[in-house]
């Protein structure tokens, strides 16, 4: 017998190779890409779906409704709980969950009974082990700075600042640092000035979307890195090259604590080892403003995808190595509900292209990748016709929009074509609109699928 061969430990660990099915997933999602209303709607239809029995999700076979036996949620060691109930509630309110401010982290364990004879007999279930972390957009676009130094850092900003989109958003700090005076030696006003009107650059670069924005820790609250006091700003590079100047020592020496206090245990305790990986676009905020938008949001993918580990993943790298890299990965663009269905194949098209270059990071590796459009609540009603759609707006007004087709190709827009979004209201039936939400059975079939 079982006991007879093994510890109580050895058991316990046996039960875990054989009982458990585990999937660590990363979320990579920028700010306002709809990480915290992803995980909100998948946690409600899983919810559903177990309890009331509710055939949400209707094609994602690796989790069949009939065996589910319960389902539920741990803590993840480590993180706060990922606050579900008071984003339902905010659904409630007519209002749509808060951005994250802050890291949780949480375990969804799904409890499946066994079919075959033989299994059902030794093995009476499968608990499949979904593990999540919610964390800041911001945080992610930091993360390649762990591999450059001030001085580099400084001149890449420099050279993206006077780019478009960036340098529509650049003027006052570039008059800021303009009328500067350098000569005279940091002192705690003086920073203090110069940290300052960076964040404002900064903030005003996010406002009108903007992707890239080194550092984004700085946009944060009480939560995020300690600007105030060991804040940091790009230099003009007749300052930085010169290693003696007293302003590029005191801001080589803050990029140096943002590294190591800030970012490399950052790293270590929230973007923990994955092997599937979703990576949340949100393609409607580069419409939305114009052509340029999309391109860095591009760049800003294709740099991202440098501060993760991709390739084939294995059994015995796994459990035998300890070692994990993402195999597989979902390029994701939600609220694919803002557009009529008829739109939606453009839609994916420019999706790969704004995806291209992270793609390109995945030449040398085996790593299975796939693109999906996900409404994670549908939000908006079919129009009158196939080019339009019905909404609720900010003051309950149930209004209808007229599209435009989308281009299907990068190349095809004009230089400042942009594409309005609707500005949707939460629905007052929220609830059934989750539960019919469109692609995430899709989404999970592919990550829980096996390995082709």
């Amino acid at each position: 017998m079982i006991h007879q061969w093994f510890t109580p430990a050895q058991h316990k660990h046996w039960a875990d190779w054989f009982l458990k099915e585990r999937h660590r997933f990363t979320i990579t999602g920028l700010s306002r890409s709809g990480k915290s209303m992803l995980f909100t709607s998948l946690m409600t239809m899983l919810k559903f779906r177990s309890e009331g029995k509710y055939d949400c999700l209707p094609l994602l076979e690796h989790l069949p409704m009939e065996l589910v036996e319960h389902i539920w949620v741990e803590p993840l060691d480590g993180f706060k709980m990922f606050p579900v109930e008071a984003h339902v509630e905010a659904l409630h309110q007519g209002q749509w969950p808060s951005p994250t401010e802050d890291v949780y982290g949480f375990k969804l364990v799904v409890r499946l009974q066994q079919t075959g004879k033989v299994k059902k007999y030794l093995l009476p279930y499968t608990d499949i082990m979904f593990e999540f972390i919610d964390y800041p957009g911001e945080w992610l676009t930091d993360l390649p700075l762990l591999n450059r130094t001030f001085n580099q850092w400084s001149d890449s900003s420099w050279a993206q600042q006077m780019n478009r989109p960036q340098r529509d958003y650049a003027h006052e700090w570039h008059e800021t640092v303009e009328s500067f005076d350098f000569d005279t030696a940091p002192d705690e006003q003086r920073v203090t000035t110069l940290v300052g009107s960076y964040r404002r650059y900064l903030q005003h670069a996010k406002k009108h979307g903007i992707t890239l924005l080194q550092p984004g820790s700085f946009l944060l609250g009480d939560n995020s890195y300690d600007w105030q006091s060991k804040g940091f700003t790009p230099l003009p590079s007749c300052i930085s090259s010169d290693i003696t100047n007293p302003w590029t020592k005191l801001f080589t020496e803050h990029f140096t604590h943002f590294q190591t206090s800030w970012l490399k245990p950052l790293r270590q305790q929230t973007f923990r080892q994955a092997d599937k990986q979703i990576i949340l676009i949100d393609l409607f905020e580069g419409l939305n403003h114009s052509k340029h938008h999309l391109y860095q949001l591009k760049e800003t993918l294709s740099h991202l995808a440098e501060t993760f580990r991709y390739g084939e993943d294995s059994w015995v790298a796994r459990h035998v190595l300890r070692q994990t890299t993402i195999s597989k990965v979902a390029f994701v663009a939600g609220k694919a509900d803002l557009i009529p269905p008829g739109h939606r194949d453009a839609l994916l098209s420019l999706l790969k292209q704004v995806t291209a270059g992270a793609v390109a990071r995945f030449d040398d590796n085996t790593v299975q990748f796939e693109h999906f459009l996900v409404s994670a609540i549908q939000a908006t009603d079919p129009g009158s016709n196939a080019n339009s759609l019905r909404y609720l707006t900010a003051d309950k007004r149930y209004l209808e929009a007229e599209f435009e087709p989308l281009p299907e190709t990068l190349a095809q827009m004009s230089a400042e074509e942009h594409f309005p979004v609707l500005p949707a209201r939460v629905p007052d039936d929220y609830l059934p609109r989750i539960l019919n939400g469109r692609g995430l059975d899709r989404l999970f079939q592919f990550l829980l699928g096996k390995e082709s």
